[in-house]
């Protein structure tokens, strides 16, 4: 008779688990975090489900919190709540994934990952010319930090750029 033997899973080296030199709730805490769901009850369901609220206050306040939920979409994991999120939460996320990017959703993001982080290391090593980083700062000083802005039409990115050079001549 042959018996089957489960491993765990070998994580996906391309998503590193997330660290952080300050301490995390989940290093502190890691009780909070350790949520079975079975067969609860009465004040015991009760208790898991404020334990788990907790676990979400605490991974909302985190600042790998982006970096723990990509390790625990790729790297599957079965149990305990990571960046806020249950197991079957993390299942609807990642059938999610693999309809929005396909069957192959893990490599898709690693891709894109690789080519942010490419792109990174160029801008470290060719900086922008003088005259586009004082566009760049002015845009900072009028606008505040950078945020994911919807599409401008070529009327207001005319407008934009006739507004950022008369600052420019202005400085």
């Amino acid at each position: 008779m042959s018996r089957i033997h489960h491993t765990e899973p070998t994580p996906d080296p391309r998503f590193p688990f997330p660290h952080t030199p300050a301490p995390t709730r989940c290093r502190t805490r890691p009780e909070l975090f350790d949520l079975g769901f079975g067969d609860l009850s009465g004040d015991t369901k009760k208790a898991a489900h404020k334990r788990l609220e907790q676990a979400r206050r605490a991974c909302s306040a985190c600042p790998v919190v982006t970096a723990c939920l990509r390790w625990a979409l790729v790297n599957e994991t079965p149990e305990n709540v990571f960046a806020g999120t249950t197991p079957a939460q993390r299942r609807v996320l990642r059938r999610r994934l693999a309809d929005r990017l396909g069957p192959d959703w893990v490599d898709v993001l690693a891709a894109r990952d690789q080519a942010r982080r490419e792109r990174a290391a160029a801008a470290r090593h060719t900086p922008l010319p003088v005259s586009q980083a004082r566009i760049v700062h002015l845009d900072r000083e009028l606008n505040g930090p950078l945020y994911v802005l919807p599409r401008l039409t070529s009327e207001e990115q005319r407008l934009n750029c006739s507004r950022l050079e008369a600052c420019l001549k202005a400085a």
